[in-house]
């Protein structure tokens, strides 16, 4: 086996540079200078954790950066070799103290996003990490379908030094946000590619637990304001309802479903006036986003039904919306604050360092109960 050998293997405690960085700079200094010749295995995980005086997992982690620009190369059960030197060092990228927020939608469907609750969420905590870091956000629509915009996009990457890109759907452009070599952070995506950091949080699961919620109350007839089906965040929470409706045991009718014109409270109260009128004897409905559940709420008021005693209402998102809804609104929580925290914070590291590894992070959806449901009375109550 190698041994290491250097003048100075200590790691700093008071530098700007992390202890990966710093470990990362060892290991390249060893190949540079060819006290590891190509071919050669390097040190054990565990021989250069002791003599550098840091965990194992910053060791592992830095070799694997090097690992992803082919500088090594793993094989199991014999350990890790030199593959090759490094060549010229690229031009590091102008750094901008900008990051990009980037939120996929459609042209039709967009709204300043000081109006739109669940994104403008999102983006406060974006902010709060990047105001930390001394930068700033830099927000935009994209329509990741649209050859125009996307040539815009390619503009806005040269203005930022890194990206956070929510639900994307087209896999064409995340590989050429890869392929562009920019940091970057997928945010609740419809579509991945590898070796992209992924914040997510399972939709399906959110709806589902809903839709059992509100059968556990007693609730058979069951509506869905389901938002925009042609989208698969609306698409996959009318698929759960559908499937555990019928899992339950109660009919998942098609014509129990409505609200296709979008994701706005007047979509939600044009879908609830519709659904009573095709479903008088309705006694609940679960609503894709807080603000259809808001319209449905005005609808169901105006057709003098009482929430929750004639019709139990859940939502999802828990915006602030819900919280102050007449009555307050039981709803699904997206953590989305955390979410955009999280998402940002690990950009920042990777703007700081690049050959991290991909992550995956995903987040819980959780059921708050508040006055909008109530179990369903039997007829001799």
């Amino acid at each position: 086996m190698t041994k290491a050998r250097t003048s100075d293997s200590t790691i700093r405690r008071n530098t700007k540079d992390s202890f990966q960085v710093q470990v990362e700079s060892f290991l390249l200094a060893q190949i540079e200078s060819a006290a590891w010749a190509v071919g050669s295995k390097i040190p054990s995980e565990r021989d250069l954790a002791d003599e550098l005086k840091v965990s194992r997992t910053t060791v592992r982690n830095a070799v694997l950066s090097l690992t992803s620009r082919g500088l090594f190369e793993r094989s199991v059960g014999q350990g890790t070799f030199v593959r090759r030197r490094p060549g010229p060092k690229a031009e590091p990228r102008v750094t901008t103290g900008t990051l990009g927020y980037v939120v996929c939608k459609e042209k039709s469907s967009r709204r300043p996003i000081a109006s739109e609750a669940f994104y403008f969420d999102i983006f406060l905590g974006i902010e709060e990490e990047t105001a930390r870091s001394g930068r700033h956000t830099l927000f935009t629509y994209l329509d990741d379908y649209d050859a125009q915009e996307i040539d815009g996009f390619r503009g806005l990457l040269e203005k930022v030094d890194g990206v956070i890109v929510e639900e994307a759907r087209n896999p064409a452009l995340l590989a050429q946000v890869k392929a562009a070599g920019i940091p970057a952070v997928l945010l609740a995506p419809t579509a991945t590619v590898d070796g992209i950091d992924l914040v997510t949080m399972d939709l399906a699961a959110g709806a589902r637990t809903a839709v059992r919620y509100l059968r556990e109350l007693g609730h058979e007839r069951i509506a869905i304001v389901n938002g925009p089906l042609a989208l698969d965040s609306a698409r996959t929470r009318f698929l759960a309802w559908k499937e555990t409706m019928a899992e339950t045991g109660a009919s998942a009718e098609e014509s129990y479903s409505d609200g296709d014109e979008g994701w706005s409270a007047e979509a939600g109260y044009a879908a609830m006036s519709r659904l009573l009128a095709r479903h008088p004897d309705l006694t609940a409905v679960f609503c894709a986003n807080d603000l259809l559940a808001i319209g449905a709420l005005s609808a169901l008021s105006e057709n003098g039904r009482r929430v929750p005693e004639d019709v139990s209402v859940v939502g999802f998102d828990d915006t602030e919306l819900a919280r102050h809804s007449s009555p307050p609104l039981t709803t699904m929580k997206i953590h989305s604050r955390d979410m955009a925290r999280t998402a940002a914070r690990r950009l920042l590291e990777r703007v700081e360092n690049a050959g991290l590894p991909p992550v995956r992070i995903e987040f819980p959806i959780d059921l708050v109960i508040r006055r909008s449901c109530q179990e369903v009375k039997k007829e001799s109550d």
